[in-house]
């Protein structure tokens, strides 16, 4: 049994209160605290400190007329909070030490927050003699405290306080088998796009919305839980947000209030005279023992909001163990894509383009490869969209444009051909993000010796609509080095064929999948022709991509399209094999 502290001992003078209050009249000046002396059983009052009005906003002599009249001064919800515990207190009550936090309604109408703990006073006995209640206005120090804990922008609560609930709601699931509690994490479709178009500050506007809009949600949403109130929505940063959904009867409510919660942040929020739109994916970890951190919980529910994100966005996806490997092979995949380009592991394949009319080789596709030393060959589409988010495309890309150029520039002096072999090089959104890539390109010409006037530089067209007006500057300083300009991936975008004229464009390129479809599928054809038709009346060449058979060559050769690539010509070569199908009859020679 643990030994009790030595506590002061005196034995207070019940009928002699001039003497009490003369001693404690001597001691309040030093403290910083309001205080006052009962009974041990709190019906009688010996003494009140003169800081007990200021504190408590109540008179003195009120308090000596009734022992229990400072629980009127409290917030009506503290109140009942107080006689909630006093209710479950044992029979050594006169023995307990007793403290918390509590509202105090001042008679101006001002909410203070004041801290109020009260002690036994034990005599020589060890016989509890008098109560001792402490009572320190703690306003200012909760507001810094909550400050820290609080998101400064939305007011939401911050990963500090998150972690804090998470923690908890941790340990309870550890002890209680039936408790049940669950982790949404939230990011937002296109947040970076309308904070580039509209600007920040209708960003921040917008983070403010969507918090309103989840604690709202979260208040009236109680088909989930019983429990309504231990629900936390927190923004982490960015436009990154968590719910923690306490106490929950199902893991299926997680789903539930998911789906509640997309269908009110997908309405458009408006401001400042614009109908913002930014639907939300999000992640779902159904929390349980098995998780010993918090950090970790946030952590899984993040790998499923990225499923979800890949999936299609403006959707929910459930964590499950296989995520989390995934997660952990694509960290590996990371760590050894930034030091790929140091190492010397990229390599450029070459793709035919022919002319449709002749017959004859225009010129290649640089396309990006990547021979890991252990994983072998890796798709692009698994480290190119990787690279893009963790920003080494950008040296990446570079590196491509160099070494495309410099290939182009020796076929050109050993291989001359009129009108000159040209190459069509990718640039990724975040290139063209970069406040130095017309340098950076203009260097590369200048250093490499190759004719601007055979490079085409290739942007696809969902790039180009994210923000077209600073896209459109962009391509026409591109256009002031003499390159040509070509937009990728044409119908796959937000675009339209009335905004073909709105950029400095050369070349289109047809997406596979129309050219795929026109096999089986007249109106895929009749949308060709279309795309053709205009594009000649603007003056711009027309690439159909990814030519596979017979029949699709011939279908865009009667649709009067002037050029394609494909696997019907060649796969992508190396440039060894390439130069020898720049060699072959016409550039024709069919690779295997």
């Amino acid at each position: 049994m643990t030994e009790r502290p030595k506590q002061r001992k005196i034995e207070p003078h019940r009928r002699d209160k001039t003497l009490s209050e003369e001693h404690f009249r001597l001691i309040a000046p030093h403290l910083d605290e309001a205080f006052w002396l009962t009974s041990p059983d709190e019906r009688e009052v010996y003494y009140v400190s003169p800081k007990y009005e200021a504190t408590l906003g109540r008179s003195r002599d009120k308090l000596y007329a009734d022992p229990t009249s400072w629980i009127e001064s409290l917030h009506p919800e503290d109140r009942q909070l107080i006689r909630e515990i006093a209710g479950t207190r044992g029979p050594d009550i006169d023995r307990d030490e007793r403290e918390g936090e509590y509202r105090v309604l001042m008679p101006n109408g001002t909410l203070r927050w004041v801290r109020i703990r009260s002690v036994p006073i034990f005599g020589e006995d060890d016989r509890v003699v008098a109560r001792a209640s402490f009572a320190k206005d703690i306003t200012d120090r909760r507001a810094l405290r909550s400050a820290a804990l609080h998101d400064k922008l939305t007011r939401l609560p911050n990963r500090a306080m998150l972690s804090d609930r998470l923690t908890r709601a941790l340990d309870r699931s550890k002890k209680d088998p039936q408790y049940k509690f669950a982790v949404l994490f939230l990011d937002f479709d296109r947040f970076k796009i309308i904070n580039d178009s509209l600007g920040h500050e209708v960003g921040d506007l917008l983070l403010i919305s969507i918090a309103e809009r989840l604690t709202a949600n979260l208040r009236k949403n109680d088909t989930a839980s019983h429990l309504s109130q231990g629900h936390l929505a927190a923004r982490l940063g960015g436009d990154e947000f968590v719910v923690l959904l306490d106490d929950i009867r199902e893991t299926s409510d997680a789903t539930v209030v998911a789906e509640c919660l997309q269908t009110a942040l997908s309405v458009s929020h408006p401001i400042r005279g614009h109908n913002v739109i930014s639907t939300a994916s999000i992640g779902i970890v159904n929390g349980d023992c098995t998780y010993d951190r918090a950090e970790d919980i946030i952590r899984d529910a993040d790998i499923a909001m990225y499923h979800a994100k890949n999936a299609g966005r403006a959707r929910h996806v459930v964590f499950d163990e296989r995520m989390h490997q995934d997660a952990v092979d694509r960290l590996q995949l990371e760590e050894d894509l930034r030091g790929a380009l140091d190492n010397q592991e990229f390599s450029l394949a070459y793709q035919p383009i022919v002319d449709l009319e002749s017959g004859r080789l225009t010129g290649f596709e640089a396309l990006l490869r990547w021979q890991h030393p252990r994983r072998g060959n890796v798709p692009p589409d698994q480290f190119i969209p990787l690279s893009e988010e963790i920003g080494l495309i950008v040296p990446l890309g570079a590196w491509v444009v160099r070494e495309a150029a410099t290939q182009l520039k020796r076929w050109h002096d050993e291989l001359p051909q009129d009108p000159p072999l040209e190459m069509n090089i990718n640039l990724s959104p975040r290139q063209l993000s970069q406040n130095d890539l017309v340098e950076t390109i203009r260097r590369i010409i200048e250093e490499t010796g190759v004719s601007p006037e055979s490079l085409k530089l290739e942007v696809t067209e969902s790039a180009m609509m994210e923000s077209p007006e600073r896209v459109t500057c962009l391509l026409h300083e591109l256009k002031e080095l003499g390159v040509k300009l070509c937009m990728d991936d044409f119908g796959t975008g937000y675009s339209s064929l009335s905004c073909l004229h709105q950029f400095p464009i050369d070349v289109l390129k047809i997406d596979r999948t129309f050219i795929i479809n026109t096999d089986n599928n007249r109106e895929y054809a009749a949308v060709i022709h279309a795309i053709i038709t205009l594009a000649h009346t603007l003056k711009i060449t027309v690439v159909g991509e990814g030519v596979e058979t017979g029949g699709q060559l011939a279908q865009l050769q009667a649709l009067e399209c002037d050029a394609a690539q494909g696997n019907f010509f060649a796969r992508p070569l190396s440039a060894a094999a390439a130069e020898t199908y720049l060699k072959g009859p016409q550039g024709l020679a069919k690779s295997a």
